[in-house]
This record gives structure tokens, sequence and C-alpha cells, in this order.
């Protein structure tokens, strides 16, 4: 596994277990959870990339 998965893996943890934590610690959506931050997580890097082209100013 590259770094930039093992990257990827670690931010999908993070996130799935803040959503986990913020809403209650619920048992047994472990899998919802990770689904819902990988989710989240694959369209936060998608509007990130490619970075946006300025257009400068327009006279």
């Amino acid at each position: 596994m590259s770094e930039a998965d093992q990257d990827l893996e670690r931010r999908i943890q993070l996130c799935a277990y803040l959503m986990w934590e913020a809403e209650g610690r619920p048992e047994g959506r472990s899998d919802e959870y990770w689904y819902r931050a990988r989710e989240r997580i694959e369209a936060e890097t998608q509007s990130a990339y490619p970075p946006a082209q300025s257009r400068g100013h327009q006279t």
C-alpha cells in the first residue's frame, strides 16, 4: 500500500470515528460510518482537484 493510500485510510478512519462520536457512539454501525466517511473524503478530494483556474480581472 502506497503512502498516499495509507494517508487516505487514516483520513477515512478519523472522519468515521468523529462522525460516530458526534452521533452518540451507536453500536453495530461501523460499516455505515466507514462508507459515509469515505464518500465525504472522496468528495472533498474531488472538489479540491483540479484547482480552479483564475480568470484574472476582466476589463
